[in-house]
């Protein structure tokens, strides 16, 4: 299909018309457009198979998003999919319009590690959701995360194209799948897989997040095991050039260093090149990176305050129970005795 052809054309749904706007994105097996539902007048994405050969494609992809839509999770941390259709023999997967790629988001914004926090704690708690669904993402990579607003809401992100996703992954051993910079070693070897294969992608975009550069480049997978085999993460000490801070840094250098440590400390336990000692979403969600367990608020207060606000960012801390607003620079924020306990201090203290 030449989605090219499509701009200024309207796509005819079941439920809705679409007319294209553009071409927001070619991949090996689908196009996306960047649609008018004419329904609504809402902008969506239209996901169009190239070929009818893959529309077996779509269809492994739709059942791994109902079962995500069952749940209701899907409008936190995993995107919106609306509806699926055929039109002219394509299988047509729409999602809600999301903004740009973390990808292209880190090229034009480096990230500090206050501002990494809540992302990766995002990405941490979809990959804790998914693993209680038993669905392995298989393609977790910084343009398969995608900011949701980066005006409304400028470090909410949500994880994108379940193209490869299973929920079988026993049926799938010596398949290779996913994109070689970010493959577990067992993906590479051809080993048999399972869950914690999204948790080594996920440690190779957090380390991304922070440098700018791949951890492990590399077109081919050959490339990649080469750079494992030169630098394992977890045993030689490769990490450590995360630990070097700027000294023309205008943060607390004292704060920003500890924080430092328990960052690469985190990474490196994702990073494990055994499987089943790899950190579980589970473990990280609750590891001091994200409580900031490992920084005092007394003497740390604005590092702390402002990691802290930023970490408001993250929808599963809006709780309902017992919830009070404390005022914050950035007007109100709401808080649970649920949360950690050093956010309720810090922030109270100021």
């Amino acid at each position: 299909m030449h989605f090219k052809h499509l701009v200024g054309r309207t796509i005819s749904g079941p439920s809705s018309d679409y007319e294209v706007e553009a071409v927001v994105g070619l991949g090996g097996q689908a196009g996306i457009l960047r649609c008018n539902k004419k329904l609504t007048n809402e902008t969506v994405v239209l996901k169009i198979t190239n070929k009818k050969d893959f529309n077996k494609f779509a269809e492994a992809e739709e059942k791994i998003l109902e079962v995500i839509a069952e749940t209701g999770r899907e409008s936190l941390n995993t995107v919106t999919w609306n509806d699926t259709f055929m039109f002219q023999g394509h299988s047509c997967l729409e999602f809600e319009k999301l903004d740009i790629s973390l990808d292209q988001y880190i090229q034009e914004n480096p990230l500090g590690l206050k501002e990494i926090r809540p992302i990766l704690y995002q990405l941490a708690d979809a990959l804790f959701f998914l693993e209680s669904c038993q669905i392995v993402h298989g393609d977790l990579k910084p343009v398969n995360i995608m900011m949701a607003d980066r005006l409304r809401r400028p470090l909410k992100v949500k994880l994108i194209d379940f193209g490869v996703a299973v929920s079988n992954p026993e049926d799938w051993m010596g398949v290779i799948r996913g994109t070689p910079a970010y493959m577990s070693p067992e993906m590479l070897l051809g080993l048999p897989f399972d869950l914690p294969f999204d948790m080594w992608s996920l440690g190779c975009v957090a380390a991304e997040m922070l440098t700018g550069a791949k951890l492990f480049p590399g077109g081919t997978e050959h490339d990649v095991i080469s750079g494992l085999l030169k630098s394992s993460p977890c045993h030689d000490g490769s990490l450590k050039d995360l630990l070097v801070v700027s000294p023309d840094a205008s943060d607390d250098l004292e704060a920003l260093q500890s924080d430092r440590e328990a960052f690469v400390d985190l990474v490196t336990k994702m990073l494990s090149i055994d499987p089943a000692q790899r950190i579980t979403p589970v473990q990280m969600l609750e590891h001091p990176f994200f409580s900031l367990s490992h920084l005092d608020p007394s003497r740390h207060h604005n590092y702390v305050k402002l990691s802290a606000e930023l970490m408001q960012t993250c929808d599963n801390w809006n709780l309902e129970d017992e919830i009070d607003l404390l005022p914050c620079a950035t007007g109100f924020i709401k808080h649970s005795p649920q949360l950690p306990l050093l956010y309720r201090i810090g922030l109270n203290s100021f």
